[in-house]
């Protein structure tokens, strides 16, 4: 005898990948979607021993996939105001974060996860300074992976990324998430190390991740050696003697180096050329748009639409709470809505699932309501009764009741 499945019964089911359904279902069975499809149509295949629950008023999406965020910082939340000058912010957080105990991270990391599992995240890539505190993670629901970060230039740099591969090991062997590698970006990491993370994580099957193309600060810093963040790292004594800067920008100097040899998930990436964007397209790498913390640091347009026509990938995150006010990728896709009413909702709701499954390695798993994916979606409402439900839902119809399938 076949196991009772549960069906979710909904207004409308809205997928990813495909159109929206009206009064639709979805079957589920050992928390995978067997079926789909408007109800009529599935409810002669419901045997009287499978569960139904019946939504008439709500929307049922996809769980949601966050492709950047820093756990580890949200208990930074309410800590800096708004501002476009992005090294003082970045100068204030580092000494709060090097002050804290590791207890306060993993706590913070707690906090993160839970936060981010009600907001109806199901899979997510956390930078992670101290891949250790994240333990958290370990047992908790969803697909997570961890991004251990590298920091620091030449010998120095290559000792820490070897300890920084040693703890990723370490936490792999645990079984409770995946684990990739994260310089940190090009203003505290030298390119050596860039290219020694990516034999690394080769070697290893890991993804990479990176912040790149961020601010004016950091591109003025590969191609000058001035402003702020050379001056930072001038004061702290971290640039070998008699560094010269590469004398280009960040992804120019990173292709150089190997880094783009194959995919690398991109926070971020503000400031982009046509060339640089096809560096990204011919390595099969994805661009993690944060649309609240970017408005945070008072950025101009975000190039997303560019990446995507020349067909680099595209995702959203939230970043951190430190520059965020929430977890949540609903509000990102909402805020994105906002700012962008003319962008399709279907290419919107892609990147806050598909988009960024696909760069983690899960596209066969989650950020879909398809046969063989998990069952694992979102529950809004009150949605109502209209031609585009998915419109209506980022316009701000109904609230994340709950994830059902979990």
């Amino acid at each position: 005898m076949p196991e009772p499945a549960t069906v979710y019964r909904a207004r409308w089911i809205v997928p990813a990948g495909a159109p929206p359904i009206a009064d639709g279902a979805v079957v589920a069975s050992d928390g995978r979607i067997v079926r789909v499809g408007p109800w009529p149509a599935l409810k002669p295949h419901v045997a009287p021993s499978d569960a139904v629950e019946h939504f008439p008023d709500s929307a049922i999406l996809p769980g949601l996939v966050n492709a950047h965020m820093h756990l580890g910082l949200t208990d930074m939340a309410g800590r800096f105001k708004p501002t476009a000058n992005f090294p003082a912010w970045i100068g204030r957080l580092t000494p709060r974060l090097m002050l804290r105990t590791a207890g306060a991270a993993r706590r913070a990391v707690a906090d993160g996860r839970d936060r981010s599992l009600a907001a109806g995240t199901v899979a997510g890539a956390d930078m992670a300074h101290a891949p250790s505190t994240t333990d958290a993670l370990d047992a908790a629901p969803g697909r997570w992976t961890v991004f251990g970060e590298c920091f620091r230039f030449g010998e120095a740099g290559l000792a820490a990324l070897a300890k920084t591969v040693a703890a990723l090991e370490a936490r792999a062997a645990s079984g409770g998430v995946a684990v990739g590698l994260g310089p940190h970006a090009p203003y505290t990491t030298g390119p050596e190390v860039y290219a020694a993370a990516r034999r690394e994580a080769d070697a290893r099957g890991w993804p990479v991740t990176t912040h790149l193309h961020e601010t004016a600060e950091e591109i003025a810093f590969t191609e000058h050696g001035e402003g702020p963040f050379y001056d930072w790292m001038r004061r702290l004594r971290v640039l070998p003697r008699g560094w010269r800067p590469p004398g280009v920008r960040p992804i120019p100097m990173l292709a150089e180096a190997g880094f783009f040899n194959g995919p690398v998930l991109v926070a971020h990436g503000t400031d982009l050329t046509d060339a640089e964007i096809a560096v990204l397209a011919r390595s099969g790498s994805t661009v993690v748009y944060c649309p609240r913390s970017h408005a945070f640091f008072r950025r101009g347009t975000h190039p997303w639409r560019r990446v995507r026509a020349a067909g680099a990938g595209v995702a959203l995150g939230t970043d951190s709470l430190a520059s965020c006010p929430s977890l949540s990728m609903l509000d990102e896709m909402r805020f994105l809505h906002q700012r962008e009413p003319d962008a399709d909702p279907q290419t919107i709701l892609a990147m806050a699932t598909l988009g960024g499954a696909r760069a983690l390695g899960l596209a066969d798993r989650v950020g879909d309501i398809r046969q063989g994916f998990s069952a694992e979606m979102c529950l809004v409402g009150p949605v109502p009764e209209t031609d585009d439900p998915l419109r209506a839902v980022l316009a701000g119809e109904g609230d994340l009741v709950r994830v059902v399938g979990r």
